[in-house]
């Protein structure tokens, strides 16, 4: 019973977060000029074969070479945690999908210095075209992420640049520390973009007030200001051959964009939506490891007591809302819950039939540590060029389950001292002990047999198992050797979950 409760909670929370996460990262499929979406594709497919001309036709449109896709994802708003979860979703998943451009929709103030870092990391992994759209404005870290996708395109009224470090709540940064960062920032920014003739320049006036950009002997950028371009001027031609300062076209909007950049082919738009989801997950991510220590504890209280209660369902649920928040933040995948529940399915059946005998406990336990470790970790999709899963990739989930670990057993030992000596326990704890045994009535801890008191082996104590007292099971662990099933025992020492015994030998 307790395994198939087991079974049954993990499934519903399972379908229940992971349909959500299905709905909040909605990818829509829709016509774009001379279009054919993936919907109509498959109905085609799916249609009985009546007229060659219709396979031919749906070949046709499933033909790379005719076909052009495209992977729009929005960077609104400040840049934050959630928005490094939602590009890196939408490029894992335009990745999956074969997309042949990643097209970012951008209108932000800016935002964090580290998050942008990492943002840059995650367009870097896309091997296909990239490219803006600034939608109204991408000032700061925007300007900075918009640099480093190979095209850059502008609405007529639409301003990029200003792109100076400051601190969180806007001041300016020391002198000396803003040097660092900028002369870091620049040099990195450079190694993404060199093969561009004048972005590099460009992003460094952005960044650093103190830098004066001429080129071909024309003052751009003035020393002590901030560069910002508006359409215009990003499409200002310098160079032999000509070439633009910036920009790579201006348009009205993001479809006459994607019309331009298909070149006639037929168009399938991908569209990620960024929701609240995104906000939920960044949350979740950085108490992750509060939230499994919880999730640990409450399973270690469950295997400690009897049946299957609010211990067990508490501590699955915790589990599983790490994973969801993983899961929308773009890192995990479905099978690091899966493994970690197979895992826990093995030490549920170790408790309950061969306690004691950890044959399976063992593969359980470190199965269920894999499982957190993988729903963690960030797993690229297998198209992804030069991605290796490494150890590189396990030290941030390592972290965090070392700190759930010595949270849970922190609280565990609190619970060992503290708790058995409050009514609260005697209630929570002692109560659900009882429930299904026997006697149907409840005790308080001082109707516990004391020291002592003589009962039966129910189960086989491989070092663990349950005894009988006066029609009441307890847990019970015999320091050395085993007891077998109807020995009878004494009880030698409590603890908060049962008692340690011996077996009484005639």
């Amino acid at each position: 019973m307790k395994i198939c409760l087991a079974i049954l909670i993990a499934i519903t929370s399972l379908s229940g977060g992971f349909s959500l996460f299905a709905q909040d990262s909605n990818v829509a499929e829709e016509v774009v000029g001379n279009t054919v979406t993936e919907d109509e594709s498959s109905s085609v497919e799916s249609t009985d074969v009546k007229d060659e001309a219709v396979v031919a036709e749906s070949a046709l449109s499933r033909d790379k070479s005719e076909t052009f896709t495209v992977y729009v994802i929005p960077i609104q708003d400040a840049i934050a945690q959630p928005t490094l979860f939602g590009i890196r979703s939408g490029v894992k998943d335009a990745i999956e999908k074969g997309a042949d451009l990643v097209l970012f929709d951008m209108d932000t103030p800016g935002g964090e210095l580290f998050t942008t870092l990492e943002i840059m990391k995650v367009i870097d992994r896309f091997d296909g075209m990239t490219a803006t759209f600034i939608d109204e404005e991408a000032i700061s870290a925007g300007a900075i992420i918009a640099s480093v996708t190979q095209d850059i395109y502008f609405m007529p009224r639409a301003t990029m640049g200003s792109s100076e470090v400051v601190t969180g709540s806007g001041e300016d940064v020391d002198e000396s520390m803003k040097r660092k960062i900028n002369a870091f920032l620049t040099a990195k920014i450079d190694a993404y973009i060199s093969e561009y003739p004048y972005r590099s320049q460009v992003l460094e006036a952005m960044v650093d007030p103190d830098v004066e950009l001429i080129i071909d002997e024309k003052v751009i950028s003035k020393e002590g200001k901030l560069l910002n371009l508006n359409a215009r001027r990003a499409h200002e031609l310098y160079g032999d051959p000509p070439k633009e300062l910036l920009g790579s076209g201006i348009f009205d909007d993001i479809e006459s964009v994607i019309d331009s950049v298909a070149d006639g082919r037929k168009v399938v738009r991908h569209d990620f939506e960024s929701t609240w989801s995104l906000e939920l997950a960044a949350h979740l991510v950085t108490w992750s490891p509060l939230l499994l220590g919880l999730g640990i504890l409450a399973l270690l209280v469950e295997f400690k007591t009897p049946g299957f209660g609010v211990f067990g369902i508490a501590g699955i649920l915790f589990i599983v809302i790490v994973n969801f928040g993983h899961n929308v933040a773009g890192l995990s995948g479905y099978e690091g819950i899966l493994l970690f529940i197979v895992g826990a399915l093995l030490v549920f059946i170790e408790l309950l039939f061969l306690p004691g005998v950890m044959f399976l406990a063992i593969p359980g336990i470190f199965m269920m540590l894999a499982g957190l470790l993988w729903g963690m970790a960030d797993i690229w999709p297998a198209e992804t060029p030069d991605f290796d899963i490494t150890f590189d990739i396990f030290l941030a989930p390592l972290y965090n389950v070392v700190w759930a670990v010595l949270i849970a057993i922190g609280l565990f030992l609190a619970i060992l001292k503290l708790l058995p000596k409050s009514i609260f326990w005697d209630k929570l704890v002692l109560g659900d002990a009882v429930d299904g045994t026997s006697q149907g009535d409840t005790f308080t801890a001082s109707d516990r047999p004391g020291k002592g008191a003589l009962g039966m082996a129910v189960t086989d104590l491989y070092p663990t198992g349950e005894i009988e007292i006066d029609g009441r099971r307890y847990e019970a662990h015999v320091e050395t050797g085993m007891v077998g099933k109807g020995a009878q025992v004494r009880t030698l020492r409590a603890n908060a979950f049962g008692y340690f015994v011996e077996e009484v030998r005639e």
